[in-house]
Formats: C-alpha cells, structure tokens, sequence
C-alpha cells in the first residue's frame, strides 16, 4: 500500500519550502504519492515532475483555487488536470498578476502607515512566485515591526485589518467548469474552516464539486466521519492532504497525514 499527501505548498505560493524539499521531505516521511498545490499557480509542479520522476515519486497535478461561494473566502482544491490545457494557464497567469498587484498594494498601504517595508524584499522573499500575504508578514518579522507571521497576520494582515487588500477569486462554478474541461476533479478543502460549514459544504457538492478533503489537521474524528458518509452518501470522492507550508506556521504538518492509495482512486485513474 503506497500514500499520499495532496495538499501541500511550496515558496511559489505562502509555503517555505522548495518543490525538491517537498518531495525529499515527503519520501522521508513514507509518502510516495505527492500533489503540489499551490495557490493559484502550477510552478512548482513543472519544476519538479523531471525530479519526482528520477525519485519514482507519482506526481499529481494540482492547485488550490481561491473562490468566492455565498460571500465565503472558499479554497477548491483541484487534481490530475492536464496541466498544459492553455485555458488554465491563461486563467492562471490573469490571477498571478492581479495577485502581485495585490502584494504591492499591500506594500503600500503598509508604508503609509508607518511601516518600513520594500517591495523588492517582499518579492525576493517570495522566491519567483507572486507577492502574497505570508512575504510582506515575513517582511515585517524580519523588519522587527512583528514577532512572527502569525502576529503580523492578527495586527495588520488578516481580513478587515488595516493593511488588507481585497482579493480577486473566482466563482466556484468557473472553477468547478475549467477543471472539468481539463480532465480533473475538485475537492472542498479543509471543510471546517468555513463558518456554517455543515450547510455550506454540501451546497459546494451540489453546484458541482467532486469531493471533500476529510483527511486534514484541522478536521477532528467526529467531522471526518461526517464528511466521509456525506461524501459517500452524495456518490463523491474523499481526498486528504497535511495543508503543509513549511516553517510559515506554528507547526510543520509534512508527514502527519498519509492517505492510502486505495481511497484516491478517483484521482489516481485519471493520471
């Protein structure tokens, strides 16, 4: 029996970590099955799939897509599309750029308020992917103006606080439509997350989504089960993944979650 983790961030997006660290850290950890998933962007998986390949590692393709559901910040969750399919790599690139202007408003903002950060720091600590949030809270810890990502998040970064910019996201219908016509499958990421979850959840599957990641640090025994028999009860799949960004969190999660082959088939059938 081979396992997987299917949710997982490398510096492209907020994590810490390089693709080739992923998948050296996943094998270390017993995971021979990987998925990438970046938030809005397929860097790493190019990157790395010459080198998964030579560590016999199966590499997934995946992303995490920022959506907008009901007024709610939703995250989908999308693999084995094909990843070359020019309609989300134009979608994508879109996304990319209005996420760096993002940044730089952010930046901005920050510097009228007081705080003396710089844009081209910010973009260094981004490591060639597109300015976020999590590189301007790195930039103002290592400023001195915050003791960790976390705080800068809680004072000055998270929704509603006084250096937030508004981001784009897509519809979940878009979403659900670009994957599907590249071959792939979508699942609700870390359903717990959201507020009224136990309604929202299922109203995801019914505009369309494939699955639910029940297998997550952040959903406890009691919602697993939940979502496993909502997901089998509605004929959808379950994936699972450890949300892991590196050293960005309190606590690196690589290695704590390991879903079975036997559970992803649905994904797996598709490569």
């Amino acid at each position: 029996m081979r396992y997987a983790d299917l949710h997982l961030h490398t510096y492209h997006s907020d994590g810490t970590r390089s693709p080739k660290e992923v998948i050296d850290v996943a094998q270390s950890h017993g995971l021979e099955i990987i998925a990438i998933s970046d938030h809005d962007n397929l860097a790493a998986y190019y990157e790395i799939h010459p080198y998964a390949r030579e560590r016999g590692v199966t590499l997934i393709s995946a992303i995490e897509l920022s959506c907008l559901f009901e007024s709610v910040d939703v995250h989908i969750l999308a693999y084995a599309f094909d990843p070359h399919d020019e309609r989300i790599d134009a979608r994508l690139r879109g996304f990319r750029e209005t996420r760096a202007q993002r940044g730089h408003a952010i930046v901005e903002r920050l510097r009228t308020l007081g705080y003396d950060i710089k844009a081209e720091r910010v973009d260094q600590l981004a490591g060639g992917g597109a300015m976020g949030r999590p590189h301007v809270a790195r930039a103002l810890v290592e400023a001195g103006y915050v003791a960790s990502v976390a705080e800068a998040f809680d004072k000055l970064l998270g929704t509603g606080k006084p250096g937030y910019v508004e981001k784009e996201r897509f519809r979940v219908s878009e979403a659900v439509s670009l994957i599907r016509g590249a071959g792939g499958v979508t699942s609700v990421a870390h359903p717990t997350l959201y507020p009224d979850h136990e309604r929202l959840v299922p109203k995801l599957l019914d505009g369309g989504i494939d699955g639910i990641e029940v297998m997550h640090p952040d959903v406890d025994a009691l919602n697993r089960e939940r979502y496993t028999n909502l997901a089998r009860f509605r004929g959808k799949m379950t994936t699972g993944g450890s949300d892991d960004h590196g050293s960005v969190k309190t606590s690196e999660t690589l290695g704590t979650i390991k879903v079975p082959e036997s559970m992803i088939g649905p994904i797996l059938e598709r490569l």
